[in-house]
Parts: structure tokens; sequence; C-alpha cells
């Protein structure tokens, strides 16, 4: 796939002692460490189909304000115990970063090769990058040539991490006895995916992904196999839990069972039982979360209107939701009557002929990063 070569890899050949890990086997296992639960997936290709041989769902055994390292010992203690459980004897690893600490731009460089740009890559990117470039672990990918003002330039996508972030990842992975050969970015990640379960009978368009995770939003759009746009949104499953809090005046554990319980009512038929049966709590959820996704939809507005803005020939065709706060009850129905755009649930899992049939239904948009990993192998961005 041509598109799993296009990825953003840089970092991982940058990190400490990542050399001596490029040798190894072609094979690895994916690990997505999110705010609240460690994903994993490992795929294997026994003639000539691709299987998931396992899959892991790692939810962290913590309270909500344990600390950065309470949570890391947790991964690593959670991800030692499912490589033992699972008897998998593959050591490398892919991962992928997203948050306010990792930032992605479309840079027009110069014509120059990609040996010269790697060498210099430090001081052409410092003006796009707003933390300190000594800071940051840098990769780019040129995407392809393009005309401007009548000289020919090169498209680039260019990425910076803060150098902080990169080693927790490596701790984590190393810490449960990984090698880890491949870092990408969530967004990225989720390119993977798109290129195998996107029907192509769908209507026209780019597909606008928003995967909405614990912490943070990753909302990327992919137009024809190529991320065109990616950002973080910090609205995400947290923020509508501790809105539930606030207004209902209940403990952190409390506001996320209501929150799925309930979700947001769209049908107004179920709105007039809720009503009938006085279940207070239920309409005041709905309006809670509801304001809330308010804010989202006006972030994704603004996204979407950047990516229109570059070209009249560009549009949204559809919207896919992925992460854990997707199996928010009636999210997709609500985004779509906001947004007008047809909204689905992402199946990362579509593609295979023989999905895994023990994996619950509610936790698959939960694996859209895990499976974007996965799909990738060592030294295919040669």
């Amino acid at each position: 796939m041509e598109a799993v070569k296009r990825k953003w890899t840089a970092l991982a050949q940058k990190a400490k002692g990542m050399a001596s890990f490029l040798r190894g086997s072609r094979e690895l296992v994916a690990v997505d460490p999110g705010s609240y639960a460690v994903k994993c997936c490992y795929f294997k290709e026994e003639g000539g189909i691709l299987a998931v041989k396992a899959w892991g769902y790692l939810p962290y055994d913590l309270k909500p304000e344990a600390s950065p390292e309470e949570r890391k010992a947790e991964a690593i203690k959670s991800l030692k115990a499912f490589l033992a459980q699972k008897g998998l004897k593959i050591v490398e690893a892919a991962t992928s970063l997203s948050g306010n600490s990792v930032i992605v731009r479309y840079v027009k460089f110069p014509q120059m090769t990609k040996a010269e740009l790697s060498a210099m890559i430090a001081t052409e990117a410092e003006p796009f990058i707003p933390f300190d470039i000594n800071e940051v672990q840098l990769g780019f990918h040129v995407l392809g040539e393009v005309s401007e003002e009548g000289q020919k330039k090169m498209e680039t996508v260019l990425v910076a991490a803060k150098k902080d972030l990169v080693s927790q990842r490596l701790e984590i992975l190393q810490g449960a006895g990984l090698a880890p050969t491949i870092i990408d970015v969530d967004s990225f990640a989720l390119e993977n995916v798109d290129e195998l379960v996107r029907d192509p009978k769908q209507a026209e368009g780019a597909t606008l992904y928003l995967n909405i995770g614990h912490m943070v939003t990753n909302l990327s759009i992919v137009d024809a196999g190529v991320t065109r746009v990616v950002r973080d949104i910090f609205v995400s499953g947290i923020t509508l839990t501790k809105a539930v809090m606030k207004a209902l005046a209940v403990d952190f554990a409390k506001a996320e069972e209501l929150k799925h319980q309930y979700g947001i009512l769209v049908d107004p038929s179920e709105k007039e039982g809720i009503l009938q049966a006085g279940q207070k709590d239920a309409l005041l959820v709905s309006q809670t979360v509801a304001g809330v996704i308010k804010d989202l939809v006006g972030e994704v507005h603004r996204s979407v209107d950047f990516y229109l803005s570059q070209g009249p020939e560009r549009s949204i065709g559809r919207i896919v939701l992925s992460g854990g706060s997707a199996r928010l009850k009636n999210i997709d129905q609500h985004l779509a009557a906001e947004l007008k755009v047809p909204v689905s649930l992402l199946n990362p899992f579509a593609f295979l002929k023989q999905p895994p049939a023990d994996l619950p239904a509610e936790l698959l948009p939960s694996f859209g990063v895990a499976v974007g990993l996965a799909l990738r192998r060592n030294n295919d961005w040669v």
C-alpha cells in the first residue's frame, strides 16, 4: 500500500537507540496508549490474508486525578500483562502521538533533494514551529511538487513533537520490553484505515475524521488518500464528563455512568417518553452534552472552512467518528443533524475477511489508531 509508505517515521529514526531496532522483523505490535486505556493490535499475514492475531483493550485502574507517572506505570503494567497473556514474541512496536505537544504544518519549501532537506530541516522548520527548535523531534514527508508564483516548490508535511512526549512514549514501550521502531501521528494512522475501509461508491468529497478520545479529539481531513488537514481539539470525553459532574452535582464516576447511560436525546418520541416518565436526569444530561458538542461543532466548522478555502473543487463527503467517546449514545445522529453531512461510526476491522469475533461492537471505534498502526511494517518508509 503506497499510502502506508508515506507516513512520518523520522521521530523513531531519530530517537536514541532506534537504528539498532530497524534490522529486525517487519512484523510489529501496535500500541496506542490513550489517556483512559491502552489499545493493542497485532496483525499477521497468512496465505496472503491479513488476520488479527491479538487485540487488547486495557483500561487503567486509576483515579481520575492520577499523575502522569502513575498513568505511565499503569500502562507499562497492563501492556506487560497483555503480552504475556497472548504469548506474543514480537518485540518491535509502533505507536503514535497527538495533543498540544505535537505540531503538524503543511509547508512549501524550495525544491531540493530529501537528503538536502534532512540536513537542514531544523533551520527550515524553525519559522513554522511555535516551540524551541532544540526541544522537539522533527520529521517530514514530501507530498509532491507544486508551482507557486511561477516557482517550483515541494509541498511538505512537517511534524514536530516535544522531546519529553516522545520520551514518555518510548519509556512505556521499552518498560514493557518492546522495541519502538515507528512513531506516527494519530491522525496519520487513521489514514491507513481510511484507505481500506472507505467505500469507493460513496459520495464524492473528502472524509473528515473525528477521533474523540478521553483527553483530546483529533480532527483530520483525508482527500484522495492524503491527509490535508490535521489539528487537535480539546473538547473530548473528559470535557463531557466534567460538564455532567457540574450540571448534576455528582462525582466523576457517576457522571461517566450517566453520560453513557443517556447520551444525547435526538428522537422526539424518546424525549416525550422521558418527560412523561419524569426522568429529569436524562434530560439534563442530554442538554449538557449537547451544549458541549456545540463547541466541538464550532471547531469542526472552522477546520472545514479552512479546508474548503484551499480550492473550489474541495468538499466534505462524509464524517467518520472514532475513539472511545464516539460510543456516546446518538452522537452520530446529533452531529449529522448539526453539520448536515452523513456521519458514521468507524469499524476499523471492516476490511478483514474475518474480523475478531470476540471484540465487543461497542469497542470497535476505539481501535482506529491501533489498527492504523498495526498496518505499518518495519522499513515500510524505505
